[in-house]
């Protein structure tokens, strides 16, 4: 029997990745393989292995094996584009689609990922702690994350009475902790009032939930930029943790709150041998447009999870010492001609898809300043977004304007001449401190980054700039979500051979939002 066109062109697919593979392979044996082959190979094999399941809806498993390999190289080189292709490429791709299809099919790709890991001789200990959950192989690992997405909500309210204790994951990135874990932190401090709450992540989520007393820290590593094994292996601190944290207590006694979290790869690992006290909230599989916001989705299963219909929304809690400062300096700024403030972050998290032109970014800065608006402006992280934000200061500072700019060194200082018609502030610091600066706002604008969510936790007005590179969905899931906000989010053109559309349609909520709110009290 002949096989269709289509069918031909999906094993002329699996024979070419079996060839790749090979031809890896054979350089790697010889010793020939240089960067640009790595470079070619792993974008090749991400971008195939997408083709295929979106024309085929097949999996393409010698391409998931060749970025695993080339991925864990030991040679940094010529591992990185391994890494490149498998992350932002691949993994963020699937992720960030909220098509419950493309969740399966990462869950299967990261799985076989981890199974190639465990095999190293660097990854032992990874192996020996899968092997201790009974985790032997990759159809193991795809069964344990079958049951999780299968598993009823109870019916008895976990037996909150009995629990001493909350564990709760971070998000890692900061605008998925504001979205999403804070609302975790708050639901469960209403139904466990008197469990100690923990909250295991970076140590920079201090700087958002500090202000919390009840509310205690474990510092786990994880590096967002590591390599494939690095990653997989900052499981083993969070099974550190949370085996001390539960040490002791009776298994009705504790609860691990899991919001989707990177430490555990998005539920693929385990932190818990009984799982009936692992709470797992499996946020992209929700692929509708119209089913709301992360934040909304969140609140949804909570309230299903534990009852009770409360409407809560994100938030932070500052430290005290972060809060008395942003006061500080924006009373100073107020008492010295400012009378409209707009706290600015062109921060994009090192994703340049996020981000419009420098054109677009000097015009609205123009524009606010030209209407008569102090901008405080977040440099933001890293040398390309910080030489970005210092050619708006020359911009500013060209144009006979005051700016002042603080950092983490010295940022008590500054002296009354200098807040003195100051039109441009700046910030290059901590996101504590920047927070304690959005609050004191009047309006806060960026692309879709940590400062959208920070802004509408605090109740300050949001313009979310979006650009063409993201999906309706994605815009609908990652909107911020605040009390009483005005918010809104716009897609706009990052091709465009001019920034006038970009920049009108942004002045346009920009001016929307200072006619319809009003100054608030600060």
């Amino acid at each position: 029997m002949n096989s269709s066109p289509s069918q031909q062109t999906a094993l002329a697919a699996e024979r070419e990745a079996a060839l790749r593979l090979a031809e890896f392979r054979k350089l790697r044996a010889r010793g020939a393989l240089c960067a640009e082959a790595t470079e070619q190979l792993a974008t090749e094999a991400a971008q195939a292995f997408l083709a295929h399941f979106r024309h085929h809806e097949k999996y393409l498993a010698d391409a998931i094996t060749l970025l695993a390999e080339i991925a864990t190289l030991q040679e940094p080189c010529l591992a990185e584009p391994g890494q490149r292709a498998t992350f932002p490429l691949l993994v963020e791709q699937l992720s960030d689609s909220f098509d419950p299809a493309y969740c399966r099919l990462y869950d299967r790709a990261f799985a076989q990922m981890i199974t190639h890991c465990r095999r190293l001789p660097a990854a032992n200990q990874l192996d020996a702690e899968l092997r201790r959950f009974g985790l032997d192989s990759e159809a193991d690992l795809l069964a344990r994350k079958t049951r999780l997405s299968r598993r009823p909500s109870p019916d008895d309210a976990v037996g909150r009475s009995h629990v001493r204790k909350v564990l709760v994951l971070s998000r890692i990135t900061l605008g998925a902790d504001v979205a999403i874990t804070s609302l975790v932190l708050q639901k469960t401090k209403q139904v466990f009032p008197q469990a100690e709450r923990v909250l295991i992540g970076l140590p920079k989520a201090r700087q958002l939930f500090g202000g919390d007393d009840s509310l205690r820290f474990r510092d786990v590593p994880y590096d967002s930029n590591g390599t494939l094994l690095e990653r997989l292996q900052s499981w083993l601190p969070v099974l550190k943790t949370v085996e001390e944290e539960i040490r002791g207590l009776r298994s009705n006694e504790y609860v691990l709150m899991d919001p989707d979290s990177r430490l555990l790869q998005l539920g693929l690992l385990p932190a818990l041998t009984d799982e009936s006290r692992y709470f797992f909230l499996e946020s992209r599989r929700y692929g509708e447009l119209g089913e709301g916001c992360v934040g909304e989705i969140t609140l949804r299963w909570l309230n299903g999870l534990f009852g009770n219909e409360e409407s809560l929304f994100p938030s932070v809690w500052l430290r005290e010492e972060d809060k008395n400062w942003g006061r500080q300096i924006c009373r100073r700024l107020l008492e010295n001609g400012s009378n409209y403030l707009v706290a600015i972050s062109f921060g994009v998290g090192g994703n340049p898809l996020k981000r419009l032109s420098d054109r677009f970014e000097k015009q609205l800065l123009r524009h606010l300043l030209d209407e008569g608006c102090t901008v405080i402006l977040d440099k933001g992280l890293g040398e390309d977004e910080i030489g970005c934000a210092n050619r708006l200061v020359e911009q500013v500072r060209g144009s006979g304007r005051r700016v002042v700019e603080l950092n983490e060194a010295d940022r008590e200082a500054m002296p009354d001449q200098e807040a003195d018609c100051c039109r441009m502030l700046t910030w290059q610091g901590g996101i504590g401190p920047f927070s304690s600066l959005i609050a004191q706002s009047d309006e806060y604008i960026g692309y879709d980054s940590a400062g959208q969510h920070i802004a509408a936790a605090l109740g300050v007005p949001v313009v979310d700039i979006y650009t063409d590179t993201t999906t309706p969905i994605f815009r609908e899931r990652w909107r911020p979500f605040g009390p009483s906000m005005v918010k809104v989010a716009l897609a706009l053109d990052q091709e465009a051979q001019t920034a006038t559309s970009n920049i009108s349609q942004a002045i346009a909520l920009h001016s929307q939002i200072r006619a319809q709110v009003p100054r608030l009290a600060r």
